[in-house]
């Protein structure tokens, strides 16, 4: 297992921002990468991170998506991308 980092998944907690936190935890166990997966609920801070729509995905304080469930393979490739080698 390699460590990766800090993923935050924003949004209110509803069933799209559940199903898009239960893609970022498959893809890292896929992957076998270690991350700290934060949930970030509080309107205030999602506004802070600059983020407009939910859900959301922040990658070392990088956004990746934002406003839509991404595909599996999409938030697999966010990661492989982002690696350390």
């Amino acid at each position: 297992m390699k460590m990766f980092g800090t993923v935050k998944v924003l949004g209110p907690g509803c069933p799209r921002c559940q199903e898009t936190k239960r893609r970022v935890m498959n893809a890292l166990s896929e992957l076998q990468l270690i991350a700290e997966v934060q949930e970030v609920k509080d309107p205030k801070e999602i506004a802070r991170h600059g983020v407009l729509f939910t859900p959301a995905v922040i990658i070392n304080n990088e956004i990746v998506s934002q406003g839509k469930i991404p595909e599996y393979e999409e938030v697999k490739k966010w990661f492989l991308e982002r690696a350390p080698k």
